[in-house]
């Protein structure tokens, strides 16, 4: 499934749409959390998260307060391009988890994702005393979409269960910490140690 709404591209894009709406009225300023953080886990950190919508440039610019938040952060204009600017889910497979808690990711030059693929992510943060900010930022991609035989997995492995994360077999050597309740996650903190190579 490499799509939040299978094969209905318009509700896709209304999709897009809301989620972008969202951010900003829960904000209430010119800066969007959703593109700020993932509201679950620490600023700084690394996680993954699925690609489910690559925007075009047009649609960032006519959202004139996330375009505003994204220039405010340090992207140049001419570094908003289509595909630039992706919505991603950090939550599997259905239920209302799983599009509320889709995060807004900034692709910079050189990296390209497709629809479905896997990517780590450094979490920004919002705004705040003078700072900028900074967006949340696609580090790598980790497995492309329809690589079956890679190393990453919903986790659990149960189709019947909507609150999945993402997990990969290196992550625990790597410094990665399993995070459970409410807000399941994998992640790595800013201040991990990482294990000798």
């Amino acid at each position: 499934m490499s799509r939040l709404i299978t094969g209905v591209p318009f509700l896709n894009s209304l999709l897009i749409v809301w989620i972008l709406f969202l951010a900003l009225i829960m904000t209430g300023c010119s800066t969007s959390l959703a593109m700020h953080s993932d509201f679950v886990v620490p600023d700084d950190s690394l996680r993954l998260a699925q690609v489910m919508e690559i925007e075009k440039r047009a649609v960032v610019v006519q959202s004139k307060k996330v375009y505003e938040a994204i220039i405010a952060s340090g992207v140049g204009d001419s570094n908003i391009t289509d595909g630039s600017i992706v919505v991603a889910r950090i939550y599997c497979c259905g239920g209302s988890a799983e599009k509320a808690n889709a995060i807004i990711l900034y692709v910079p030059n050189g990296i390209n994702v497709a629809l479905g693929d896997i990517v780590e992510v450094r979490v920004g943060h919002p705004p705040e005393k003078g700072d900028v900010g900074s967006l949340n930022t696609i580090t790598r991609v980790v497995q492309k979409n329809g690589d079956d035989g890679g190393n990453c997995w919903w986790d659990p492995k149960d189709n019947r269960l909507w609150l999945r994360v993402l997990y990969c077999d290196w992550m625990a050597k790597e410094g990665w910490i399993k995070q459970g309740g409410i807000s399941p996650a994998w992640y790595r903190p800013s201040n991990a140690i990482l294990p000798d190579k």
